[in-house]
């Protein structure tokens, strides 16, 4: 037992000390950038939607990317760290929320979004993913470890959900305002 305590605690020591090396490293959210005027109200807000989605996902993939580092389980190739199970139930809310919101938008403006050259197909794809994943997760008795491959592969799809967020944002923000003597049609 004492053997087992010890290198349990050499492995929490050794993720702290990785944590305080690596942190710098973890993903970061980018400040919100000011809407474009000519956008309107339902795409200004789905921009801000995107940008309050993409704060909750990067703070789920920081603690995805954090257990990886400090569980003293991941030598042995699992996961145990309850974070983990936190950080994929709020990456589901925020990317439902965020799908919800962008389904909310009208037509025309749906439309005119994918003219900006965005669709949200990819991201629906990617979010029911994860909806497997949170069942996985859900269905898992409260201690049962979890694959370490699976859970770098959550953390590779909450940063494709970012990204996916990310070329909405670019799309919305680098679009051209309507030419004011253009047919709407």
């Amino acid at each position: 037992m004492f053997v087992y305590g010890a290198v349990r605690s050499a492995l929490w020591a050794r993720g702290q000390w990785r944590f305080h090396r690596m942190r710098g490293d973890l993903p970061r959210v980018e400040a919100r950038r000011p809407a474009p005027a000519h956008l309107g109200d339902a795409l200004e807000q789905l921009l801000g939607h995107g940008h309050a989605g993409r704060v909750r996902l990067v703070a789920s993939a920081r603690q995805v990317a954090t257990v990886l580092i400090v569980d003293p389980d991941v030598a042995f190739g699992c996961v145990r760290d309850f974070r983990f199970r936190l950080a994929l139930a709020d990456a589901w809310s925020a990317a439902s929320a965020w799908l919800q919101a962008y389904d909310a938008l009208p037509e025309p403006e749906q439309r005119r979004l994918e003219a900006y050259g965005y669709t949200a197909r990819e991201f629906g794809e990617r979010r029911a993913e994860l909806g497997r994943a949170v069942r996985r997760c859900v269905r898992a008795p409260a201690l049962e470890p979890f694959a370490v491959p699976d859970v770098e592969a959550v953390q590779r799809l909450l940063l494709a959900l970012i990204g996916d967020i990310e070329g909405c944002e670019r799309a919305l923000l680098a679009s051209a305002p309507e030419h004011p003597y253009r047919a709407v049609g």
